[in-house]
């Protein structure tokens, strides 16, 4: 049995498996699992969804969403993969395979990279001479990367603030929607609400803000985003000042609605109020 460069396997499974006599044939038939493994990945990468999915049996619990889930994950990404083999039991007609699977889901954009791991379960039985896959679990391990939800969440906080308007002599409040974007238990949050409190004050708020970075899994990601904020009088819409710069902020699903929300924003002050001229 050969060990690729993408797999480590246990010297107790390969000795298991190459352990001569009645095993030989079992031996062969966990490397022709392994290889089945590495064409899968090897279709991952490729972003090929008609190659990964002719591993699998069609009559396999699932098969219709989970393929599904399969050609939406690699329209748009590529998500190569590393591979441990946990355990590969059985014979020479079917075998059990356990794996720790790490996959980077890519943009092609490279705008974003989503990183997943699962402990996969997986079933296999040996079909008109070929090694197909009869179950899996979990099911969900293919499925697309959620990552507009969390740029429709900053939009929504950003959107709010833009919209507030009024009469300067009375006192704006920093809008309900724009603070539901932040976690109360953020640093310095106390301070994001009495810096934003302040700018507001000053004028009219025009923000443009392009995402060009997102990293992490489905629970947690850091974001880069290229903002560029203004500040208008509210009547002749005359700039007061303006500020460029790439904002990097945390965010993860929180509650029962795993909703996302911004846990640490960097630089703070660039929601600040802009100091008098001395």
């Amino acid at each position: 049995m050969t060990c690729r460069p993408w797999f480590r396997i246990s010297a107790m499974l390969l000795g298991a498996c190459l352990a001569g006599g009645r095993l030989q044939s079992e031996a062969g038939a966990g490397e022709d699992v392994h290889v089945m493994i590495e064409g899968m990945h090897t279709a991952l990468l490729e972003g090929k969804p008609d190659a990964l999915r002719a591993f699998f049996d069609p009559a396999m619990p699932g098969f219709k969403h989970f393929s599904e889930d399969i050609g939406v994950l690699l329209r748009d990404a590529l998500a190569p993969s590393a591979i441990d083999f946990l355990s590969n039991t059985g014979d020479d007609l079917g075998r059990d395979v356990e794996l720790d699977w790490r996959m980077d889901i890519r943009a092609d954009s490279g705008e974003w990279t989503v990183k997943r791991r699962a402990r996969v379960k997986l079933h296999t039985e040996k079909q008109d001479g070929h090694w197909r896959i009869t179950s899996f679990a979990p099911l969900t391990f293919f499925a697309p990367a959620k990552t507009g939800d969390v740029w429709d969440a900053i939009s929504e906080a950003l959107g709010a603030l833009t919209e507030v308007s009024g009469d300067r002599g009375q006192s704006l409040t920093v809008p309900a929607a724009f603070l539901a974007a932040f976690d109360k238990k953020m640093p310095s949050y106390d301070q994001l609400h009495d810096n934003v409190s302040a700018l507001i004050q000053q004028g009219d708020i025009e923000s443009f803000v392009e995402l060009v970075g997102s990293e992490g899994d489905d629970r947690r990601r850091s974001l880069e985003l290229d903002w560029t904020l203004s500040v208008v009088q509210p009547h002749t819409q005359i700039g007061i000042f303006r500020r460029h710069q790439v904002v990097k902020c945390e965010v993860e699903r929180q509650g029962k609605k795993s909703k996302w929300r911004i846990v640490a924003l960097e630089p703070l002050e660039f929601l600040a109020p802009e100091k008098p001229a001395k």
